[in-house]
C-alpha cells in the first residue's frame, strides 16, 4: 500500500502551490525591486521556523469548490493567498516600502498567460491585493502584502472498484 501511495502524483491543489512557489523564486533582483525569490518561502508548517523574525512569503490554498464532476474527473475553482510579511522589529529599515515593492514583484510574476500553466490547470487570475499592518497577540508588528488569486483545476481520479 505504501508503494502505491508513493507512486501517485501529488494532488493538483498541491501542484498549484508548488507552481506558484516556482514563480515566486523567479524574483531575484535583476529586473525586480526585491530578491524575494531568494528568501523564506513557506508552503507547509514544516517550512516555517518556530519563531519567524525575518521576511517571508507564504502560499496558502484557502478554498476549493467543485464546479462539476464525472466518474473520473472533476473541475475545481481554487482560492489561493500569496502573502509577504516583514516583521517591523527586524533589520529592514523601511519595511513598508519593501512590502510595496514585494507586492509589485509578486503581481508581475503572477500575471500569467494561460499557455504557461501546467497540465491540469485551466485558468489563473489575480482577484485582489491589499497592504496591511498586522499585530499579533504578543505585540509583534508586521507589514503585509496579500494577493488573492483564483485558479481553475481539472483533477483526474482513478476509479476505485469494490473488492
Amino acid at each position: 500500500m505504501a508503494d502505491q501511495v508513493a507512486a501517485l502524483a501529488e494532488p493538483e491543489t498541491w501542484r498549484l502551490v508548488e507552481f506558484l512557489a516556482s514563480r515566486v523564486r523567479m524574483i531575484k533582483g535583476e529586473g525586480f525591486h526585491t530578491k524575494l525569490g531568494e528568501g523564506l518561502i513557506i508552503l507547509d508548517d514544516e517550512d516555517a521556523p518556530a519563531n519567524i523574525d525575518t521576511a517571508a512569503t507564504a502560499i496558502i490554498v484557502d478554498r476549493i469548490s467543485g464546479a462539476s464532476a464525472s466518474r473520473v474527473q472533476a473541475t475545481s475553482d481554487v482560492g489561493v493567498v500569496i502573502e509577504f510579511s516583514v516583521p517591523r522589529n527586524q533589520d529592514e529599515a523601511r519595511p513598508t516600502r519593501l512590502v510595496h515593492r514585494a507586492r509589485k514583484d509578486l503581481m508581475r510574476v503572477l500575471m500569467l498567460d494561460v499557455r504557461e500553466l501546467p497540465k491540469g490547470f485551466t485558468s489563473f487570475e489575480v482577484v485582489d491585493s491589499q497592504l496591511a499592518e498586522v499585530t499579533d497577540d504578543t505585540g509583534h508588528s508586521s507589514v503585509v502584502a496579500q494577493i488573492t488569486a483564483r485558479a481553475g483545476l481539472t483533477e483526474v481520479f482513478q476509479p476505485v472498484t469494490n473488492p
